[in-house]
């Protein structure tokens, strides 16, 4: 009797419209397809040719395209994009993978031009953003109408659709658009950081109260929120981590504030969260992207135990409504009232008591398991599913 031979190994190519930080998400996805034995390469856009062309993390390879541009150009960035899909065909064409991976709207855009020119793989998309709303407040309304008209239409195209939360891929199920969730759950660390430790580095003395925030310094995030609270509250210490656009405005506004920290990025961020005492998170509330946030600081403060000041907006709601995670606010006043009670040393053990529970299912090693069992691979049963359907 023969055995059937082995499948190769699944060659995946994932297209990326930034440099490769690296970015944490496309870090954890593509690590885990590594794992699983496909050979993963990412394809990165590396705007101001500062980047090293080629490297590799771990067992991923990361091969970066030099277009030159900027930040921040709005709808005219479309005009660099024909220069970088041209740069992508080529690589592609060269590698002929099985599955291009496309991370956000854009990417998409170019694996479905690419794919008939490069043996046509099977394409994911990797729909970490809701791009009609991400830029909604700052593009002329004919482009959102394109946008809008090509987030409904092309994702029908691909063969896997996934999405960082659930109320993402309910939004997509209402545009006719199939797909999984694949949250940005965060395993906890192996022994969290001494906590007397990891204040010391900060220089926080021990009966102060400290609450952080790490991520992305953007307008959405309503940090402004928090650098009120710190002028109000003296006796409170806080600590933004972070970098991005908004990050010189912030340090402006926090220039005279003794107790406001500007630690800039922070490459391991656990000396942080086992120094605070609360985690604050919150998009301006009528920012459009709100309903649907999914950030990294609630999956972030479960695995380390960290109670969290935060608006009840979208994937923070959906939790915080099955369990206490800290305590929600809504404006000053409530998040002055929220961050008090926070300071009680009995509602922040029983709030850490309960993320600790919550930490043993919200491992990014069950999200891992579930985009390897989704993954259009080779001699798999999604290899040979339809775009976008069985």
């Amino acid at each position: 009797m023969t055995d059937t031979p082995a499948a190769p190994p699944t060659r995946v190519d994932v297209l990326l419209a930034v440099g490769y930080d690296p970015d944490v998400r496309v870090r954890r996805i593509t690590q885990a397809l590594a794992a699983a034995g496909c050979r993963v390469r990412i394809l990165a856009w590396d705007r101001d040719g500062t980047r090293a062309v080629a490297e590799d993390d771990g067992p991923v390879s990361v091969r970066r395209v030099s277009v030159r541009s900027r930040w921040g150009r709005g709808w005219t960035q479309a005009f660099a994009l024909p220069r970088l899909f041209i740069r992508y065909l080529a690589a592609v064409r060269r590698r002929r993978p099985d599955v291009l991976h496309a991370v956000d709207l854009p990417m998409l855009v170019a694996a479905l031009l690419i794919a008939p020119f490069a043996g046509r793989p099977r394409i994911v998309y990797d729909a970490f953003e809701v791009y009609r709303l991400m830029v909604g407040q700052r593009l002329p309304t004919p482009i959102l109408w394109t946008i809008g008209l090509l987030e409904r239409r092309l994702p029908r195209r691909a063969h896997l659709v996934i999405t960082p939360g659930e109320r993402r891929r309910q939004y997509f199920a209402k545009l006719g658009v199939r797909s999984i969730s694949i949250p940005n759950w965060v395993d906890p660390p192996p022994v969290l950081p001494a906590r007397a430790t990891a204040r010391g580095g900060f220089g926080i003395s021990p009966e102060t109260f400290c609450v952080a925030y790490a991520g992305a310094l953007n307008t959405a995030r309503d940090l402004d929120a928090l650098l009120r609270h710190a002028r109000r509250r003296p006796d409170h210490q806080v600590i933004i981590a972070g970098t991005g656009g908004d990050e010189p405005r912030l340090r402006t506004l926090a220039a005279d504030l003794p107790n406001v920290r500007m630690a800039g990025w922070l490459a391991d961020p656990s000396g942080l969260l086992a120094a605070a005492d609360a985690i604050y998170y919150a998009l301006h509330p009528d920012h459009p992207y709100a309903a649907l946030a999914a950030p990294n600081n609630l999956y972030v403060a479960i695995a380390h135990q960290v109670p969290l000041a935060y608006r009840a907006q979208g994937e923070l709601a959906e939790v915080g409504e099955q369990i206490v995670i800290g305590v929600p606010f809504t404006d000053d006043d409530s998040l002055d009232a929220a961050l008090d009670q926070l300071a009680d040393p009995q509602v922040n053990g029983r709030v850490r008591g309960n993320l600790a529970e919550l930490a043993e299912s919200y491992r990014w090693e069950i999200a891992a398991e579930r985009l390897v069992r989704a993954y259009p691979m080779n001699g798999s049963a999604a290899s040979s599913a339809t775009p976008n359907g069985p």
